[in-house]
């Protein structure tokens, strides 16, 4: 009993107990805290920690692509779109030029940047925080890269779209090919092959990286990287795996490069394949619509009338929808006797409810088809279009320019100001018309004031060359008129007090300045502050007649269409001075006379006043509105009315100058003789005969030719802005010299020397330098020969583009150029010439350079030049290390059978062996009998040299065997000297240049 008895669990246990018991664990087997010293922080984003666990199992896959998609890549996507929707300019587009293609740009865009940003960091946390090797990271990448784009942060959207293609380039050995230079049926492939065949292929997940091609394209269209962008979209052309969905945004990114390059014939046919294929029917309809302009730009009617009336089909926006109806209208107007149809459609289209919003584009549409045939009517369209009430900023700034144009044309120039003015003040940074509308602006003020002088003085003069009595009854009864309107304006004025509305001066008057009533904080939308400000104009003037130069209205004009004798509107100088501080009551005859200019010295006064003014319009037609024509009209009205004008020479070599500019040939030739044969001892005579002024003065002509020697020193040493700025300085310090036609073709020299980025726009003003230097001195033969040698190079540019375009710069990786058993390479900078004498180093310089220093520095002689023929365009050909460079291979006999395959056999050899250089090769023909293929773009010479060495060597060897190395031969040519050659054809010159500076046999 006692052993089976319980035990007392207050005894103590014996030991054989004690170690069959097992150890109970404490609640707490480590410490509550770590040493300082052992804590050790994983900093890493949680993306890297995934990627080294093991086990990427179906589970693991699902759970992070649905978490990545829908908490993160589907809401960035659904702010993207929305910051795009709301970014749509909503019809504020002008719509009378050329579309942007996109419904906003760069320059004009309305993006919200803090909600772009948003975009960003969602798709960051999203590639932060999820497993790197989900399906969606690539998409989070590439909506990123758009945030940046629409930001305008160009760099990082670059970066960020080729990080795409590198980092999600396939990984497979199956699948893998190299980004740059892997073939697949003699074809380069860089994109990713979708496998999307069968019914259920539909639906699988598509790679982002081949829409980064397409978007990395458009980021650089934005950089102006045209050529890139021309071989990426070349290799993607042609590409065996670039998924067909893509397609038509191929043929889209295709047809904004060609559209932003003005290259419109080039744009159509990969513009229609964009609409064909484009899903998105915003996008659709405004590719139509701009292929309608193209069509019209191209002067295909029937096309464009078509292509509108496709885009009403589409059912578009209402702003679409009307300027479609527009165009049809314009197109239906120019047909015969379609101008009639097309005003009562636009009538028709007034009486519609659904274009109420558009009916001041319908009364300024009216207005444009009625100018010039009917200018009133127009204006009248005009400013019906301006009463209407709108939210359209963009049809405002027509308008307002339309009715400042009629004005220009109608030389009413004050009034054209006026609304010039108000062109400026609602137009828009990208208004194609932005310039014209500035410089009008600020020279219609001084035309203005110059026309007011001319009219005032002649009617002076009229007045003062009358009869006296004659004149006193005219005076008379000019004072009396002044009188009886100011009584009469005494009377209205009782009646207008009282409600200031009433006044006509703020009502519909005929300036048409009757902006809609509406509330705002500027002054004509405020009605108290036009109460008060009508207050006070008629505290300060009194009352006036609603009528043009009011001012000058009640203040000594004489205005009497009955007598013949007197002028229409007639301004008084002197005699507005002297009645400007008297009453309208008080005015009589002899107080208007007292401003005439009846004396002999007022009179001459007043002709040296009104010759001055003729002058200064016809300067101004011409150097600041460049309008040959009415220059060319004023100073042939100067010299009618003042056929010995103290500047007749100069007038007349004005004239000669102009007419020459229009291709007036016949005008010209007599112009230009009645310089010569009146006035043959002047400069003006001198510049016509040898392009150079007379200076007697033998230390200024020497001091004139120091300048010229300087500034060309610096032209030749590189230093463009000193040889400018001591152009500049020359001009200012001696005016027109006998070197000036030297002096403004070094300024154009330097113009093209400071154009290295082939931009169509900077070869305008490159090629209208050129052209001006030789408009400005036909009869210069050295001149016509040099400027039409540099104009010869510009024009064929735009040829060479694809063969001369700057790429990217890259870092010399090589240890030198290979040396060959019987040819060495010399480069001036390691293998100096040595120098003997000074006679031998100008033996040593190349001929043409010497010759063309010594053709344009070398001054002119002081008896006349004798007329020779133009010389042969010279070739300055010369060493430039920091120039891009070219391999060259000429043939001189071979098929063009050969010349194919030798492309083919080279492209394959730069694909295999120079996969990462990016080496291009094609054909150029530079006269029928010769035939290149040019290897480019090299960084620099070293780099050329290097690739010359090792296809010289197997050429004959691998590449081209079929070729006899005899009917072939290879060299090394910098961008500017390629240039040169094209334009001479010289290339024998070059050849030589070449085996001089860089073979030693």
């Amino acid at each position: 009993m006692a052993q089976n008895a319980p035990r007392n669990n207050s005894q103590p246990l014996s030991q054989p107990q004690q170690q069959e018991r097992p150890q109970t664990k404490p609640l707490l087997n480590k410490p509550l805290f770590k040493p300082r010293e052992s804590r050790v922080q994983d900093r890493r984003p949680p993306s890297e920690v995934m990627l080294e666990k093991k086990g990427w199992n179906f589970k693991r896959k699902f759970f992070q692509n649905m978490a990545t998609r829908f908490n993160y890549y589907f809401h960035a996507r659904v702010k993207l779109e929305k910051v795009l929707r709301t970014a749509n300019r909503d019809g504020q587009d002008n719509y009378n030029v050329l579309l942007p293609f996109y419904p906003t740009t760069l320059q004009s865009q309305g993006y919200s940047k803090s909600e772009l940003d948003s975009v960003i960091e969602k798709t960051n946390m999203a590639i932060q925080l999820h497993d790197p090797r989900g399906k969606w990271i690539d998409d989070c990448f590439l909506l990123m890269g758009r945030a940046y784009f629409y930001e305008g942060d160009l760099e990082n959207a670059n970066k960020t779209f080729q990080y795409i293609n590198l980092k999600f380039a396939p990984k497979k050995k199956s699948e893998y090919k190299t980004v740059v230079g892997a073939t697949e049926n003699d074809q380069i492939s860089i994109a990713s092959r979708e496998k999307r065949k069968g019914f259920f292929g539909r639906f699988k997940h598509t790679y982002a990286r081949n829409d980064a091609f397409l978007w990395r394209a458009k980021t650089l269209l934005e950089q102006k990287e045209y050529d890139e962008v021309q071989a990426l979209l070349n290799i993607l052309n042609t590409d065996p795996n670039f998924p067909r969905r893509l397609n038509g945004g191929l043929a889209e990114v295709l047809a904004y490069s060609n559209y932003i390059q003005g290259r419109y014939p080039e744009t159509v046919q990969p513009l229609k394949v964009a609409i064909d294929k484009s899903r998105d029917r915003v996008s659709k309809t405004r590719m139509s619509f701009i292929l309608g302009q193209l069509y019209l730009q191209l002067n295909h009617p029937d096309s464009a009338m078509e292509q509108f009336r496709e885009v009403i089909s589409f059912k578009p926006d209402p702003m679409m929808d009307f300027q479609s109806r527009i165009q049809i209208a314009k197109i239906n107007a120019k047909q015969d006797g379609g101008l009639a149809k097309s005003m009562e459609s636009l009538k028709h289209m007034l009486r519609k409810e659904r274009f109420s919003h558009f009916r001041d584009a319908i009364f300024y549409t009216m207005g444009t088809l009625e100018y010039p045939k009917d200018p009133e009517a127009a204006l009248g369209y005009m400013q019906k279009s301006l009463k209407q009430p709108s939210a359209n900023t963009v049809q405002r700034m027509l308008t307002y320019k339309g009715i400042a144009d009629i004005y220009y044309d109608q030389r009413q120039y004050l009034e054209a100001k006026k609304y010039y003015d108000s062109t400026a003040g609602v137009m828009t940074p990208d208004f194609v018309d932005a310039k014209i509308v500035t410089i009008r602006k600020e020279v219609l003020a001084e035309v203005a004031a110059k026309v007011a002088i001319m009219h005032r003085e002649d009617s002076l003069q009229r007045l003062a060359l009358m009869p006296e009595s004659d004149r006193n009854v005219l005076l008379s009864k000019m004072a009396a008129g002044i009188r009886n309107a100011a009584a009469e304006k005494k009377k209205n004025d009782a009646m207008q007090a009282a409600n200031p509305y009433d006044n006509p001066a703020f009502g519909n008057n005929n300036n048409g300045y009757t902006p809609k009533e509406e509330k705002g904080d500027w002054y004509f939308y405020n009605a108290s502050s036009k109460a008060s400000g009508f207050s006070e104009f008629k505290r300060r003037w009194g009352n006036r007649q609603v009528a043009d130069n009011w001012r000058r209205s009640q203040n000594g004009v004489i205005v009497n269409n009955n007598n013949n004798n007197a002028p229409a509107d007639v301004a008084g100088g002197p005699a507005e001075t002297a009645t400007e501080a008297l009453s309208p009551d008080s005015i009589t005859a002899e107080k208007l006379s007292q401003g005439l200019p009846l004396t002999p010295e007022k009179l001459a006064a007043s002709r040296t006043l009104e010759q001055d003014a003729w002058f200064d319009l016809g300067k101004l037609y011409h150097d600041k509105l460049e309008s040959f024509k009415l220059a060319i009209e004023t100073y042939d009205s100067l010299l009618l009315k003042y056929p010995d004008h103290p500047r007749k020479p100069e007038i007349l070599y004005s004239l000669y100058v102009w007419h020459g500019k229009l291709n007036n040939n016949a005008e010209a030739a007599r112009y230009k003789a009645l310089v010569l044969n009146q006035y043959g001892n002047t400069n003006f005579a001198d510049i016509i005969r040898a392009g150079g002024l007379r200076d007697i003065d033998a230390g200024k002509k020497k001091a004139i030719g120091a300048a010229y020697d300087s500034a060309y020193t610096a032209f030749r040493n590189g230093d463009n802005n000193a040889a400018l700025a001591m152009k500049h300085l020359a001009d200012s310090t001696f005016g027109v010299n006998y070197l000036q036609p030297k002096f403004d073709l070094l300024e154009a020299m330097i113009a093209i020397k400071n154009d290295t980025l082939f931009a169509t726009d900077t070869l305008q003003l490159s090629r209208k330098a050129v052209t001006a230097v030789m408009q400005k001195y036909p009869a210069d033969e050295g001149v016509q020969a040099q400027a039409q040698a540099l104009l010869d190079a510009l024009n064929r540019r735009g040829e060479l583009t694809d063969y001369l375009a700057k790429l990217e710069v890259r870092k010399s990786n090589g240890d030198g150029p290979l040396v060959d058993e019987n040819i060495s390479m010399n480069y001036p900078w390691q293998n100096p010439q040595p120098v003997f004498t000074d006679k031998l180093n100008v033996a040593k310089a190349p001929k043409d350079s010497v010759q063309v220093a010594a053709n344009i520095a070398g001054s002119l002689p002081n008896k006349q030049i004798a007329t020779i023929a133009p010389i042969k365009p010279m070739t300055p050909y010369a060493l430039k290390a920091d120039n891009p460079y070219f391999v060259v291979l000429c043939f001189q006999r071979v098929s063009k059978e050969l010349m194919d395959e030798g492309i083919n056999q080279f492209t394959r050899y730069n694909a295999t062996k120079h996969a990462a250089d990016k080496i291009e090769v094609g054909s150029f023909v530079l006269t029928p009998s010769e035939t290149m293929l040019i290897f480019r773009i090299f960084a620099n010479e070293d780099k050329a040299l290097t690739y010359f060495d090792e296809i010289r060597e197997e050429a004959a060897l691998s590449i081209i065997p079929r070729i006899r190395p005899a009917d072939y031969s290879l060299f090394v040519i910098s961008r500017d000297n390629f240039i040169l050659l094209n334009s001479t054809k010289d290339l024998t010159g070059y050849r030589k240049f070449f085996t001089d500076n860089y073979v030693t046999q």
